[in-house]
């Protein structure tokens, strides 16, 4: 299973409180359906929420309600973890194919089911820049990023991180196959004291989907491939 949340991450937990899903009614709820490809499995994920989209309230399924997530017929139980009283849901599905369509499910044992949340799945992709052992400075070296195939309809976008650096979100227009991070655009975590690190460039290629409208908070739900590379960061 992936790792729920990052370091940093976990500082957006302070001050969130988690409900019991017999609690709560399913068009109070607010819906995040993520499903991500890296070669031919994808790893489904499901937040709820009470009080929409900003809201730090978490949904944990209870009293028989659970949710499921089907691919080309087949459908899978999604297990629960947490990390204080934020609950994620989370499943793996094997060969799913370009296109596919997932459905997320909400079923409930007593009050209203949210039956058709639904994305599919984008072309992959790999990255060829930057490579595993370049060596870039911070303060002075542009991040190059290249990836393909390029050129498809759904929208790429690109996040850097690592322990040394805050996260970087870099979204290009459309989906050219490459993108530059100018020098300085990185910022060390500890700017008195810089580090240097190991990075990661994650390249998503993102394609959005439709969420039941049985959550009445609304929600959103994209289905994506991801390829990365990684690179040493120095300040």
């Amino acid at each position: 299973m992936r790792p729920i949340l990052g370091a940093a991450a976990l500082l957006l937990l302070v001050g969130c409180e988690s409900v019991s899903s017999e609690d709560v009614a399913t068009d109070a709820m607010y819906a995040s359906f993520e499903a991500t490809g890296e070669g031919e499995g994808v790893h489904a994920t499901a937040i709820l929420k009470v009080g929409g989209a900003s809201a730090t309230t978490y949904v944990n399924l209870e009293g028989g309600d659970r949710l499921v997530v089907e691919a080309g017929g087949v459908e899978v139980e999604m297990t629960e973890s947490f990390v204080s009283d934020l609950y994620i849901y989370d499943a793996d599905l094997s060969s799913v194919e370009v296109d596919t369509e997932l459905v997320f499910r909400l079923e409930r044992d007593s009050g209203d089911d949210a039956l058709d949340s639904r994305c599919s799945l984008p072309m992959g992709l790999s990255v060829s820049a930057p490579e595993p052992v370049e060596t870039l400075s911070r303060a002075i070296d542009d991040l190059e990023i290249a990836w393909s195939p390029s050129g498809q309809q759904d929208p790429v976008r690109a996040v850097v991180s690592g322990d040394c650096i805050w996260d970087e979100l870099v979204e290009p227009q459309g989906d050219p196959g490459a993108a530059t991070v100018p020098a300085g655009t990185l910022v060390s975590l500890d700017e008195e004291n810089p580090a240097a690190c190991v990075a990661r460039v994650e390249v998503q290629r993102r394609r959005a989907g439709t969420v039941d409208p049985a959550f009445g908070e609304g929600g959103s739900i994209v289905c994506q491939q991801v390829a990365g590379s990684t690179f040493q960061s120095e300040p």
